[in-house]
């Protein structure tokens, strides 16, 4: 915090009253907690997950056949990105990946597909 106009310190003092300042190298410095924080950061990650995986199973179910490159460039994010988030999505039972690698397609459940068949990938490779 930068103590240019005067105005930061008495506002600081009346939002948290029990809050300690020191002086270092001429300047007033001082550490206070931010509770709320934390649970800003979890619920924006939380938020864009969902929007990210939603993005996806809407363009599988309109487009089945969708490799993850061309997912991430649709969607705007990396490969990388994509293969983390279809297998979020494959764990959780809301798509699945039928045929081969080349040539196969995905499947978007309404509720949850069951068990992964007996390779135990869910059903393909993308």
């Amino acid at each position: 915090m930068v103590e240019d106009w005067g105005r930061g310190v008495p506002l600081i003092l009346e939002k948290e009253p029990g809050v300690q300042f020191r002086e270092i190298a001429k300047l007033f410095i001082t550490r206070f907690d931010r509770p709320s924080f934390g649970e800003n950061v979890e619920k924006t990650v939380v938020t864009t997950q969902e929007t990210t995986q939603e993005k996806i199973i809407a363009c599988l179910k309109a487009e089945p056949t969708l490799t993850r490159k061309l997912l991430a460039q649709r969607i705007g994010i990396s490969e990388g990105g994509i293969k983390y988030h279809l297998n979020k999505l494959k764990a959780a039972g809301k798509i699945r990946h039928v045929g081969p690698t080349k040539s196969g397609r995905w499947e978007v459940a309404d509720g949850r597909f069951g068990a992964p068949d007996s390779r135990g990938d869910g059903g393909g490779h993308e």
